[in-house]
């Protein structure tokens, strides 16, 4: 199932987004993940990439899944979930990992958004 390879990867990504977190937080176990913290907005980023991706992550899925179910082609589903998956992994080491970075901001909002619609159009169809 295509599907829930996205999903599983997805999954993977959100513990280490969800990790980064919890270092910068203090927790000892993970201080190998508190490189770059310099005060509260470090934090803040981090918290805001983790919770993006919680955000967009069920509804592809969702989009995924009725897709596969419909039988669109493995290509296909491999493209839209390569896309978002690429768009998140951008987005979120963007926020979570460094300070700015527009071409990782913007690309990942771009790949992400157009799977979406992608998927979104090709199941009303």
């Amino acid at each position: 199932m295509v599907t829930g390879l996205y999903a599983a990867i997805l999954g993977l990504w959100l513990v280490l987004l969800s990790f980064r977190v919890i270092a910068l937080r203090g927790n000892p176990l993970f201080s190998f993940l508190a490189f770059g913290k310099d005060g509260e907005e470090t934090l803040d980023r981090a918290i805001r990439a983790h919770g993006n991706l919680i955000e967009y992550a069920p509804i592809k899925l969702f989009l995924l899944f009725f897709l596969e179910q419909q039988g669109a082609s493995v290509a296909m589903l491999h493209a839209l979930g390569g896309s978002f998956l690429l768009g998140r992994v951008m987005h979120g080491f963007c926020f979570a990992f460094m300070k700015r970075s527009m071409p990782l901001r913007i690309g990942g909002m771009v790949l992400t958004l157009t799977s979406v619609l992608a998927a979104s159009l090709l199941l009303l169809v």
